[in-house]
């Protein structure tokens, strides 16, 4: 197969095998942007602003926190709560329209739609959805013009459910006509031939604790209920 320099992290995790390659990558995406936003980040200042604009959710703040750079994470939670602060005041400052003759203008209701809108905001989180978006369009890609490729998805264990719709919403960029339709049948198939594969494992799984069981060998399930997780549940 002929690689890129932009499909060879994608093939790597494809490579390393597990229920979904695309997780696998996103782990190492995740590690890579968590480290960005405590080194380079510091000194660009288009992803300060970015940074201090958009904050973090808490599981990368709680990644960020286990880097062991805490000068880094302090710089980047003071600017980012001088950021909101100001967005704060701004909000209570302004004040609603009347929308009446003897209306008394009346402090807005702005806050929950603020609070809101920053809670669902992480900048790596974002970027992670990008980049990903990014590689499934790199997946129809290869899939479309390398044999090569498509007998490595056909080999791998599928993928988790949230990679597997983004790989769909994603076929149409690449792939049209009659090849999108057998690249999403192809994949599809695949999925559903290992969710059955996983569904054994765990019932396999189940057997185990009936003494019936009890000598009979585990084959591949004593992790199995962990994997049936990762394959259903969204990772981050």
């Amino acid at each position: 197969m002929k690689e890129k320099i932009f499909t060879i992290p994608l093939t790597d995790s494809f490579a390393e095998g597990g229920e979904c390659p695309f997780c696998t990558l996103e782990k190492k995406l995740e590690a890579e942007q968590v480290s960005y936003a405590l080194g380079a980040s510091m000194m660009e200042p288009d992803s300060r602003i970015l940074s201090n604009e958009k904050g973090y959710c808490r599981r990368h703040y709680e990644m960020m926190s286990g880097e062991g750079n805490a000068l880094s994470l302090a710089l980047v939670l003071e600017t980012h709560l001088s950021a909101l602060i100001e967005k704060l005041e701004t909000a209570v400052a302004s004040p609603e329209p009347k929308s009446g003759l003897f209306k008394k203008t009346e402090v807005p209701d702005a806050l929950p739609a603020l609070l809101e809108a920053q809670e669902a905001s992480c900048l790596i989180c974002e970027k992670l959805h990008n980049t990903l978006e990014k590689f499934a369009e790199v997946f129809w890609y290869l899939y479309k013009r390398e044999a090569a490729f498509r007998e490595t998805v056909a080999a791998c264990q599928g993928f988790c459910l949230p990679h597997f719709k983004l790989l769909l919403e994603c076929a149409s960029h690449e792939l049209s006509g009659k090849a999108l339709s057998e690249g999403k049948k192809a994949i599809t198939e695949l999925e559903l031939t290992h969710l059955k594969r996983l569904q054994g494992e765990v019932n396999w799984f189940t057997k185990k604790f009936d003494y019936r069981y009890q000598d009979e060998p585990w084959n591949n399930a004593k992790d199995a209920p962990k994997r049936a997780m990762e394959k259903l549940a969204k990772f981050l």
